[in-house]
């Protein structure tokens, strides 16, 4: 029977329960398909209580749709009023304006809690705080993988448990990837 995750144990069991699904994922309909569906469902619940994954940083935003849109320096700059302006924004040497924010809104679809959010000030080197969008664990295998705003995925080997747990309950991914994932573990682009 399938019930809510109520705690971390229950949370592995339906990881490894689910595992084996995803080398042969069953058919839509049939009991096995309706039990994998439920399982994907209760696991997605607890993940999303236990470890939510907050919108990104303003900055990073408009650089996603930049990079997804199509869309140069200049064509922000259009809309921000000048290019300076919008190297300025880029760079976090300057604040979004209510006026700047209702444009992006508007002419490029970026949504207004996004850029409504606090910036992130100027980091010397290394991901910014909220430049992680998702990431997730394989205990079994010690794989953690982090999927940037970028859209790129990271897979990295050898990481041990309590690195994970540490990552999952610091106030700052960011700057805990930084400083204890970023070059201490193997990895590679997921395809």
């Amino acid at each position: 029977m399938i019930r809510l995750l109520r705690s971390e144990a229950e949370y592995e069991a339906a990881l490894d329960e689910i595992e084996p699904y995803f080398d042969a994922e069953p058919r839509p309909g049939t009991t096995e398909g309706d039990r994998f569906d439920l399982l994907a469902l209760v696991i997605e619940d607890f993940e999303r209580r236990h470890w939510p994954i907050e919108p990104p940083d303003p900055v990073d935003a408009i650089r996603f749709r930049m990079e997804t849109g199509g869309y140069s320096q200049a064509d922000l700059g259009r809309i921000l009023g000048s290019r300076q302006r919008a190297c300025d924004i880029l760079a976090r040497k300057r604040p979004l304006t209510l006026d700047m924010i209702w444009k992006l809104h508007r002419e490029w679809k970026i949504p207004a809690e996004a850029l409504i959010r606090p910036q992130h000030p100027v980091r010397s080197r290394g991901v910014r705080p909220m430049a992680i969008s998702t990431f997730g664990y394989k205990r079994s295998k010690r794989q953690l993988s982090i999927t940037f705003v970028n859209g790129k995925t990271h897979v990295y080997a050898g990481v041990p448990p309590k690195v994970y747990e540490q990552l999952v309950a610091a106030t700052s991914k960011g700057e805990f990837f930084n400083a204890h994932i970023r070059d201490q573990y193997q990895h590679a682009v997921a395809a």
